[in-house]
Protein backbone atom coordinates (compact mmCIF):
# COMPACT_ATOMS: atom_id res chain seq x y z
CA UNK A 1 0.00 0.00 0.00
CA UNK A 2 3.11 2.03 0.49
CA UNK A 3 2.54 3.10 -3.46
CA UNK A 4 -0.71 3.70 -3.42
CA UNK A 5 -0.01 6.17 -0.14
CA UNK A 6 2.61 8.33 -2.61
CA UNK A 7 -0.30 8.23 -5.51
CA UNK A 8 -2.41 10.07 -2.46
CA UNK A 9 0.15 12.03 -1.13
CA UNK A 10 -1.88 15.42 -2.06
CA UNK A 11 -5.15 13.78 -1.00
CA UNK A 12 -6.12 13.57 -4.49
CA UNK A 13 -4.78 11.44 -7.71
CA UNK A 14 -6.13 9.96 -11.14
CA UNK A 15 -7.51 6.67 -11.74
CA UNK A 16 -4.37 5.67 -14.02
CA UNK A 17 -1.89 6.80 -10.43
CA UNK A 18 -3.66 4.43 -8.59
CA UNK A 19 -3.60 1.78 -11.43
CA UNK A 20 0.46 2.39 -11.49
CA UNK A 21 0.50 1.96 -7.99
CA UNK A 22 -0.60 -2.12 -8.20
CA UNK A 23 -4.40 -0.99 -7.32
CA UNK A 24 -6.77 -3.12 -10.36
CA UNK A 25 -10.37 -1.23 -11.00
CA UNK A 26 -11.94 -3.64 -8.73
CA UNK A 27 -9.69 -2.79 -6.19
CA UNK A 28 -9.99 1.17 -6.71
CA UNK A 29 -14.06 0.04 -6.21
CA UNK A 30 -13.52 -1.80 -3.14
CA UNK A 31 -11.78 1.18 -1.47
CA UNK A 32 -14.66 3.37 -2.75
CA UNK A 33 -17.07 0.94 -1.02
CA UNK A 34 -15.13 0.75 2.10
CA UNK A 35 -14.86 4.41 2.74
CA UNK A 36 -11.47 4.33 2.05
CA UNK A 37 -11.89 6.76 -1.42
CA UNK A 38 -14.61 9.10 -2.49
CA UNK A 39 -15.09 8.81 -6.64
CA UNK A 40 -15.18 12.99 -7.35
CA UNK A 41 -15.54 12.81 -10.88
CA UNK A 42 -14.53 10.55 -13.72
CA UNK A 43 -11.09 8.98 -13.53
CA UNK A 44 -10.53 11.28 -9.76
CA UNK A 45 -10.58 10.19 -6.32
CA UNK A 46 -9.80 11.12 -3.55
CA UNK A 47 -9.45 10.86 0.22
CA UNK A 48 -11.99 11.38 2.50
CA UNK A 49 -10.73 14.66 4.22
CA UNK A 50 -9.01 15.51 1.25
CA UNK A 51 -8.67 19.95 0.91
CA UNK A 52 -11.70 21.11 -0.36
CA UNK A 53 -9.37 23.55 -3.36
CA UNK A 54 -7.77 20.33 -3.95
CA UNK A 55 -10.48 18.72 -4.80
CA UNK A 56 -12.46 21.45 -6.59
CA UNK A 57 -9.56 21.58 -8.86
CA UNK A 58 -9.29 17.77 -9.53
CA UNK A 59 -12.34 17.58 -10.51
CA UNK A 60 -12.11 19.87 -13.17
CA UNK A 61 -8.53 17.96 -13.97
CA UNK A 62 -6.91 21.46 -13.18
CA UNK A 63 -3.59 21.37 -10.92
CA UNK A 64 -3.33 24.15 -8.04
CA UNK A 65 -0.49 26.99 -8.56
CA UNK A 66 0.77 30.25 -7.57
CA UNK A 67 -0.22 30.92 -3.91
CA UNK A 68 -2.71 28.06 -3.42
CA UNK A 69 -0.18 25.60 -4.57
CA UNK A 70 2.42 27.25 -2.37
CA UNK A 71 -0.10 27.08 0.96
CA UNK A 72 -0.87 23.14 -0.08
CA UNK A 73 3.48 22.77 -0.25
CA UNK A 74 3.22 24.63 3.42
CA UNK A 75 5.11 27.83 2.54
CA UNK A 76 4.21 30.62 4.37
CA UNK A 77 1.25 32.64 2.32
CA UNK A 78 -0.17 35.00 4.06
CA UNK A 79 -3.32 35.15 2.80
CA UNK A 80 -4.96 32.06 0.60
CA UNK A 81 -6.28 32.75 -2.35
CA UNK A 82 -9.92 32.66 -3.31
CA UNK A 83 -10.92 31.46 -5.51
CA UNK A 84 -8.32 29.13 -5.69
CA UNK A 85 -5.63 29.63 -8.86
CA UNK A 86 -5.23 26.96 -10.78
CA UNK A 87 -2.54 25.81 -14.00
CA UNK A 88 -4.03 24.65 -17.33
CA UNK A 89 -3.05 24.58 -20.52
CA UNK A 90 -6.04 26.72 -22.44
CA UNK A 91 -7.71 29.22 -21.01
CA UNK A 92 -11.64 28.69 -21.21
CA UNK A 93 -13.61 29.89 -18.08
CA UNK A 94 -14.30 28.13 -15.52
CA UNK A 95 -16.47 29.37 -12.58
CA UNK A 96 -14.66 29.44 -9.29
CA UNK A 97 -11.16 29.81 -10.19
CA UNK A 98 -8.91 31.53 -11.17
CA UNK A 99 -6.38 30.36 -14.65
CA UNK A 100 -2.76 30.69 -15.43
CA UNK A 101 -2.58 29.50 -18.47
CA UNK A 102 0.67 27.59 -18.94
CA UNK A 103 2.33 25.17 -21.89
CA UNK A 104 2.69 21.89 -19.94
CA UNK A 105 0.23 20.84 -17.16
CA UNK A 106 1.81 18.75 -14.02
CA UNK A 107 0.78 15.30 -13.56
CA UNK A 108 0.67 15.94 -9.92
CA UNK A 109 -2.65 17.78 -8.47
CA UNK A 110 -0.41 21.02 -7.23
CA UNK A 111 2.45 22.50 -9.89
CA UNK A 112 5.72 21.60 -8.06
CA UNK A 113 7.57 24.59 -5.66
CA UNK A 114 9.16 26.35 -8.16
CA UNK A 115 7.23 26.64 -10.17
CA UNK A 116 4.20 28.10 -8.01
CA UNK A 117 6.32 30.54 -6.47
CA UNK A 118 7.40 31.90 -10.69
CA UNK A 119 3.39 32.15 -10.95
CA UNK A 120 3.15 34.11 -7.59
CA UNK A 121 5.65 36.38 -8.72
CA UNK A 122 3.78 37.18 -12.06
CA UNK A 123 -0.19 37.52 -10.33
CA UNK A 124 0.61 38.36 -6.72
CA UNK A 125 1.59 41.54 -4.81
CA UNK A 126 5.74 41.98 -4.16
CA UNK A 127 5.23 41.10 -0.45
CA UNK A 128 3.25 37.96 -0.52
CA UNK A 129 5.47 36.44 -3.24
CA UNK A 130 8.75 37.02 -1.10
CA UNK A 131 7.62 35.83 1.96
CA UNK A 132 5.98 32.39 0.40
CA UNK A 133 9.52 32.16 -1.80
CA UNK A 134 11.43 33.17 1.90
CA UNK A 135 10.46 30.24 3.38
CA UNK A 136 11.44 27.91 -0.05
CA UNK A 137 14.40 29.03 0.30
CA UNK A 138 15.13 29.38 4.46
CA UNK A 139 13.56 25.11 4.57
CA UNK A 140 15.75 24.05 1.33
CA UNK A 141 12.66 23.69 -0.64
CA UNK A 142 14.31 25.38 -3.53
CA UNK A 143 17.73 27.71 -3.73
CA UNK A 144 17.81 31.36 -4.18
CA UNK A 145 19.62 31.50 -8.16
CA UNK A 146 17.04 28.33 -9.25
CA UNK A 147 14.82 31.06 -8.81
CA UNK A 148 16.58 33.74 -10.46
CA UNK A 149 17.33 31.83 -12.93
CA UNK A 150 13.53 31.97 -14.11
CA UNK A 151 13.66 35.64 -14.33
CA UNK A 152 16.14 36.74 -16.95
CA UNK A 153 14.26 38.88 -19.20
CA UNK A 154 14.35 42.83 -19.32
CA UNK A 155 10.83 43.09 -18.16
CA UNK A 156 11.66 40.82 -14.90
CA UNK A 157 13.57 43.45 -13.35
CA UNK A 158 11.13 44.64 -10.52
CA UNK A 159 10.36 40.64 -10.33
CA UNK A 160 14.75 40.32 -9.56
CA UNK A 161 15.07 42.92 -7.25
CA UNK A 162 12.45 41.58 -5.27
CA UNK A 163 14.14 38.17 -4.77
CA UNK A 164 17.14 39.83 -3.81
CA UNK A 165 14.91 40.55 -0.63
CA UNK A 166 14.60 37.35 0.21
CA UNK A 167 16.87 36.84 3.44
CA UNK A 168 16.58 33.55 5.52
CA UNK A 169 17.14 34.90 9.09
CA UNK A 170 12.96 34.99 9.75
CA UNK A 171 11.54 32.31 11.71
CA UNK A 172 8.31 32.92 10.92
CA UNK A 173 5.99 34.28 8.58
CA UNK A 174 4.97 37.35 10.68
CA UNK A 175 8.66 38.15 11.25
CA UNK A 176 8.97 38.40 7.56
CA UNK A 177 6.24 40.82 7.01
CA UNK A 178 7.08 43.00 9.85
CA UNK A 179 11.07 43.22 7.82
CA UNK A 180 9.63 43.86 4.03
CA UNK A 181 6.97 46.63 5.78
CA UNK A 182 10.02 48.35 7.17
CA UNK A 183 12.20 48.46 4.71
CA UNK A 184 9.17 49.41 2.48
CA UNK A 185 9.63 52.68 4.73
CA UNK A 186 12.52 53.09 3.95
CA UNK A 187 14.47 51.77 7.19
CA UNK A 188 17.65 49.69 7.29
CA UNK A 189 17.05 46.33 8.89
CA UNK A 190 19.22 44.13 10.47
CA UNK A 191 18.09 40.48 10.95
CA UNK A 192 19.05 37.89 13.70
CA UNK A 193 21.43 40.47 15.59
CA UNK A 194 23.83 39.33 18.47
CA UNK A 195 24.02 41.44 21.54
CA UNK A 196 26.07 40.25 24.11
CA UNK A 197 24.46 39.26 27.11
CA UNK A 198 21.26 38.97 25.58
CA UNK A 199 21.32 36.81 22.68
CA UNK A 200 20.34 37.33 19.54
CA UNK A 201 17.02 39.90 18.74
CA UNK A 202 15.29 39.40 15.61
CA UNK A 203 16.31 42.56 14.37
CA UNK A 204 17.62 45.99 14.45
CA UNK A 205 16.31 49.45 13.26
CA UNK A 206 18.22 52.40 14.00
CA UNK A 207 20.24 51.22 17.02
CA UNK A 208 16.72 50.01 18.16
CA UNK A 209 15.82 46.26 18.53
CA UNK A 210 12.68 44.90 18.11
CA UNK A 211 11.09 41.38 18.23
CA UNK A 212 7.78 40.18 16.69
CA UNK A 213 6.19 38.89 19.72
CA UNK A 214 3.39 35.93 19.30
CA UNK A 215 3.32 32.68 21.33
CA UNK A 216 1.99 30.80 18.43
CA UNK A 217 5.38 31.35 16.85
CA UNK A 218 7.25 29.94 19.59
CA UNK A 219 8.28 25.92 20.77
CA UNK A 220 6.57 26.81 24.18
CA UNK A 221 6.38 28.49 27.97
CA UNK A 222 10.17 27.67 28.50
CA UNK A 223 11.06 29.89 25.32
CA UNK A 224 8.50 32.54 25.48
CA UNK A 225 10.52 33.14 29.04
CA UNK A 226 13.73 33.22 27.56
CA UNK A 227 12.28 35.97 25.24
CA UNK A 228 11.34 38.02 28.18
CA UNK A 229 14.59 37.67 30.14
CA UNK A 230 16.35 39.03 26.65
CA UNK A 231 13.61 42.11 27.15
CA UNK A 232 15.09 42.92 30.48
CA UNK A 233 18.31 42.39 29.42
CA UNK A 234 18.05 44.66 27.06
CA UNK A 235 16.31 47.57 29.11
CA UNK A 236 19.41 47.33 31.44
CA UNK A 237 21.89 47.76 28.70
CA UNK A 238 19.69 50.79 27.64
CA UNK A 239 19.31 49.65 24.18
CA UNK A 240 15.57 50.66 23.00
CA UNK A 241 13.46 47.79 22.40
CA UNK A 242 9.93 46.84 20.54
CA UNK A 243 7.88 44.11 21.11
CA UNK A 244 5.51 43.91 17.93
CA UNK A 245 2.40 41.23 18.52
CA UNK A 246 2.74 39.11 15.44
CA UNK A 247 -1.03 39.41 15.27
CA UNK A 248 -0.95 42.87 14.21
CA UNK A 249 1.55 41.95 12.11
CA UNK A 250 -0.78 39.67 10.22
CA UNK A 251 -3.82 41.93 10.25
CA UNK A 252 -1.84 45.06 8.86
CA UNK A 253 2.28 44.92 8.89
CA UNK A 254 2.47 48.56 8.36
CA UNK A 255 1.52 48.73 12.38
CA UNK A 256 5.73 47.81 12.63
CA UNK A 257 6.03 50.70 11.02
CA UNK A 258 4.38 53.09 13.23
CA UNK A 259 5.53 51.47 16.52
CA UNK A 260 9.44 52.06 15.52
CA UNK A 261 8.82 55.21 14.46
CA UNK A 262 7.49 56.20 17.69
CA UNK A 263 9.92 54.36 19.94
CA UNK A 264 12.60 56.08 17.28
CA UNK A 265 11.50 59.20 17.91
CA UNK A 266 10.77 59.25 21.82
CA UNK A 267 14.66 57.90 21.67
CA UNK A 268 15.73 60.62 19.80
CA UNK A 269 13.97 63.28 21.85
CA UNK A 270 15.04 62.42 25.10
Amino acid sequence: MQDVERALRWGVCRARDLRAAGLSPDGIDRLVREGWLVREARGVYARPDADAELVHAARRHMVLTCLSACHAHGLWVWHRPHPPHVARSDSTRTPGVIIHRVRCVPRQPVAPVLDALVTAFRCAPPREAIAAAESAVKYGRITHDELLAAFTGQRDRRIRASIGRIRTGSASLPETLARLALEDAGFEVRMQVEIEGVGHVDGMVDGVAYEVDGRAFHSGPVEFEEDRRRWNALMALGIPSVRIPARWVLANPDAAITVVRRVLDGWRAS
